[in-house]
């Protein structure tokens, strides 16, 4: 600052900027205020994430001058020149400037946007260079190979712009920052920390921060890999920025991304152990909140060709001009010795599966992801759900009784005979006659929306409500409050609100565990249908 005693720190700060990539003048740059910031100006928006002088407030050699050291920023000698005496407010922070007057391109930041020439950049107010930045020399992908069992470090897919990488620690921790666009669609970006793997292996690793997160879509996990191309078939068990956990896989090279299951999304969770065993072509995901007690995710089937794959740690931001940073503690990989497990895997809770064949049904019922919203199933689906027998294809997960949600989905399309049913159903268990209620589409005659339940198990079936919507097409929900209250919804395209159905909120008793999923039957044998839907989610409440 220019004067201490009349301007006080706060007001006149020295911000430094950290560079990791740009010229060697400009690695450390230093902003001194000579000017009280304004009271109506957020000058630290201002200067990191827009062009300009920030309407005038922020003018080189009037508000503001550069340097090359803390030092020299608090005493004032030093300062930078600008080619032609003139700062281009068009390159932030630098304006082209250097210690010399000579112009140097290509050194300038604004956070947030795709593209600007230096992405790997850090801010600091009032700290003394020694105290904020300790440098790390890069780790070279030999170093990585030599020190970590063959582990890579390396960018996959072809909209990465912003170079990831990772850092091992001597406690064992592994730093790894990506960015990307996504991990989803047929189309994955992310930075990736892997080894060639073939056989059977039980991985488990403990995300224990997760962080610089600007979209809730941003991953960091466990991933199995065909290869590291952009389009190849994976399964990974990942936490995400904001949207809680999940297990997705893409089944094969160019398909379409899907969750396998989604866990946890509220309270927003910061930190996830997380767990993968791959046995032959099963692989069973697992989280935990301590690394010792271990809850089921599901399971999928994956063949990677000729057994082999990649295995290790991604990170992806979510965003192509972005670093997301995860840090990585007590990464475990062990082989996985099929059938006979080791004790500490023959401990782990039993793999849930969420295709379920509920009574005597024909199971080639065909479950298949056609977009990345939309889901397709068809084929004979079981012979009804009425009555006090069920028989019904059914896609569902596992969750406490206790845990408030409520899941909600589009029908897009049904095509089925006389008692063909297709929506969401809370059910007690998997048994023929279990306890459940049903919010769904009756296709036959165009019924509409319908609802059913049966509140006690070997009851018959009670059919609620009949409501008709245009083509079968309609937003169903159902709400559960986790204590035995079970809500049921609708709307149409043509409305914005849920409506309530009349007679459709009861009660029910459930166990321990609960199912939650989607119910699909064609209402006798033999009978084709061909149920879509899209945007299937549970949400905790």
């Amino acid at each position: 600052p220019s004067n201490k005693d009349v301007n006080p720190l706060d007001k006149t700060p020295v911000l430094l900027r950290a560079c990791a990539e740009c010229a060697d003048t400009h690695k450390k740059v230093y902003y001194r205020r000579l000017t009280p910031i304004p009271e109506d100006n957020d000058l630290l928006y201002c200067i990191t994430q827009t062009r300009g002088n920030c309407g005038g407030k922020n003018v080189w050699n009037q508000d503001f001058t550069l340097h090359s050291s803390y030092e020299d920023a608090v005493s004032g000698d030093n300062p930078w020149k600008c080619p032609n005496n003139a700062f281009n407010y068009g390159a932030p922070f630098d304006g082209e400037c250097s210690p010399t007057g000579a112009r140097v391109r290509n050194q300038w930041t604004v956070l947030h946007w795709s593209s600007p020439p230096q992405y790997n950049v850090g801010y600091y107010v009032n700290k003394p260079q020694d105290a904020v930045i300790e440098e790390v020399e890069p780790v070279t992908e030999v170093a990585l190979r030599n020190s970590a069992d063959e582990f890579v470090s390396e960018d996959v897919g072809l909209d990465v712009r912003v170079k990831g990488r990772a850092r091992l620690d001597e406690d064992g921790k592994i730093y790894v920052t990506g960015s990307g666009h996504n991990v989803w669609h047929n189309n994955d970006n992310f930075q990736f920390y892997h080894k060639d793997a073939t056989g059977d292996f039980d991985v488990t690793v403990n995300v224990a921060s997760f962080d610089n997160i600007v979209n809730s879509k941003a991953k960091a996990g466990i991933m199995f890999r065909s290869t590291t191309d952009h389009d190849s078939g994976y399964v990974s068990a990942l936490l995400s920025g904001g949207m809680g956990l999940r297990f997705q896989k893409r089944s094969s090279k160019s398909n379409w991304s899907h969750n396998v299951g989604t866990f946890e999304p509220n309270p927003h969770r910061e930190n996830a152990w997380l767990r993968l065993v791959k046995k032959m072509t099963t692989i069973d995901m697992y989280w935990s909140e301590d690394g010792s007690t271990w809850t089921s995710g599901g399971s999928t089937t994956m063949l990677f060709p000729d057994d082999t794959f990649q295995l290790g740690l991604f990170v992806n931001s979510h965003d192509a001009g972005w670093q997301a940073e995860a840090t990585f503690d007590n990464f475990v990989v062990n082989s996985y010795n099929f059938p006979s497990a080791a004790p500490s895997i023959s401990a782990a809770p039993t793999a849930w599966d969420p295709e379920i064949y509920v009574g005597e049904t024909q199971e080639n019922v065909g479950y298949q992801p056609v977009s990345a919203t939309q889901t397709r199933i068809t084929n004979d689906a079981g012979s009804g759900i009425d009555g006090d027998v069920d028989s019904f294809y059914y896609h569902a997960f596992q969750r406490l009784s206790s845990t408030a949600f409520e899941a909600t989905m589009h029908v897009d399309y049904f095509y089925g005979a006389d008692g063909a049913k297709g929506g969401i159903m809370i059910r007690d268990g998997t048994g023929v006659s279990a306890a459940n209620t049903f919010i769904g589409i009756y296709p036959a005659d165009n019924t509409g929306v319908i609802t059913q339940s049966r509140l006690t198990e070997g009851e018959e079936t009670v059919r609620h409500k009949s409501l008709y919507v245009w083509q079968n097409k309609a937003f169903l929900k159902l709400s559960y409050d986790g204590a035995g209250t079970v809500v049921m919804q609708y709307k149409t395209v043509e409305t914005d609100e849920w409506e309530d159905i009349e007679n459709s909120t009861m009660n029910i008793t459930f166990g321990d565990t609960l199912n939650i999923g989607v119910a699909v039957t064609g209402g006798g044998w033999n009978n084709y249908v061909d149920f879509r839907y899209s945007n299937f989610e549970i949400t905790d409440l």
